[in-house]
């Protein structure tokens, strides 16, 4: 059971293509207390929890989604995210885009992981 069980729900129908999956689960490998939940382990989208709150996932064949406080969403916003589906604290972030650098997927998930944890 998570605390925020709408968020399991948005990406229980979802997929995601391996690349997006290893992407994520590689900028989660230096955090601490997580844990990584997946649809169907083969081709489901997938979310890290932390102390049962979802605080980040990926779907699609392009997508990353990190649950953030106020002020780190207008950075991200700012750096290239996108306004999501999920929830007001949640920003998607394109993997692979032509005409931009590279997210800091490590960055965002230590944001996401730190605002989970300890919540403000």
């Amino acid at each position: 059971m998570t605390t925020n069980a709408e968020v399991a729900a948005f990406f229980a129908p979802l997929s995601a293509h391996s690349d997006v999956a290893l992407a994520l689960e590689t900028a989660l490998k230096p955090l601490g207390d997580y844990r990584i939940a997946f649809m169907d382990r083969q081709f489901g989208a997938l979310y890290a929890l932390t102390e049962d709150t979802i605080f980040c996932a990926a779907s699609g064949m392009n997508h990353t989604f990190f649950r953030l406080r106020p002020a780190d969403i207008d950075t991200a916003l700012a750096t290239g995210a996108e306004p999501c589906g999920v929830g007001p604290e949640w920003v998607r972030i394109p993997l692979f885009r032509n005409d931009w650098p590279a997210p800091d997927l490590k960055f965002w998930a230590l944001r996401a992981y730190d605002y989970a944890r300890i919540g403000k």
